[in-house]
């Protein structure tokens, strides 16, 4: 039973650390649309109460404080391109990576949001096979590249890491390195095999 438990909470632990950049994100994007919420609202203060309390209203109003700030986040994705822009989140993240409750909080969100971003090349390419966890049995990584000398026991062959990705969340997961016998190239686009690791192997084509 102490067994059990032990694994339950180790589960717990590794699902709640792959959701915690989803919920932080979340967190933060509602609290800002309130925030607009609040100022839009008291832009119709002039109005009289019973027009702002009626559902149509609280709708428009809901409605501009998304349109705002789905153009208040294009904007600011627009400046981060620009000098000025590159300056501005180099000391935000100065200044996050340097607060010890936020710091681990804030790194895995800025990690999982350069996976996903066009800018940057994503760990999530080169679709692979491995033969994992036992002989016979085979699953869906990454492979991420050769890795450098120091991660090399074995000179005589080269050795590649891959990203082992869980499912239905692929930001999770663990690292394997093996040897490039041991590698079997996947001929398909990356985005067909993301669908098929979200959707847990249902959708095949």
């Amino acid at each position: 039973m102490k067994r059990f438990l032990k694994g339950a909470f180790s589960f717990f632990i590794q699902g709640l650390l792959a959701l915690l950049p989803l919920f932080i994100s979340i967190w933060v994007f509602m609290f800002v649309f309130r925030f607009i919420e609040g100022i839009i609202d008291n832009i119709f203060i002039f109005l009289p109460p019973e027009y702002l309390e009626t559902k149509s209203m609280i709708y428009l109003i809901k409605g501009i404080s998304f349109v705002v700030l789905v153009a208040l986040i294009t904007v600011f994705g627009m400046l981060v391109r620009t000098v000025f822009g590159k300056v501005l989140l180099s000391v935000t993240d100065s200044i996050f990576m340097h607060i010890p409750g936020l710091r681990p909080i804030y790194k895995a969100v800025r990690q999982v949001i350069e996976s996903f971003s066009t800018n940057k090349k994503s760990f999530f390419s080169n679709p692979v096979l491995v033969e994992y966890p036992s002989k016979g049995i085979w699953t869906i990584g990454f492979n991420t590249g050769e890795v450098p000398a120091d991660f090399k026991p074995f000179a005589e062959e080269k050795r590649f890491s891959v990203f082992i990705p869980t499912t239905p969340n692929p930001t999770s997961g663990f690292l394997m390195i093996v040897t490039e016998s041991q590698i079997k190239p996947l001929d398909m686009k990356t985005d067909r095999a993301m669908q098929f690791l979200l959707t847990g192997g249902v959708v095949k084509e």
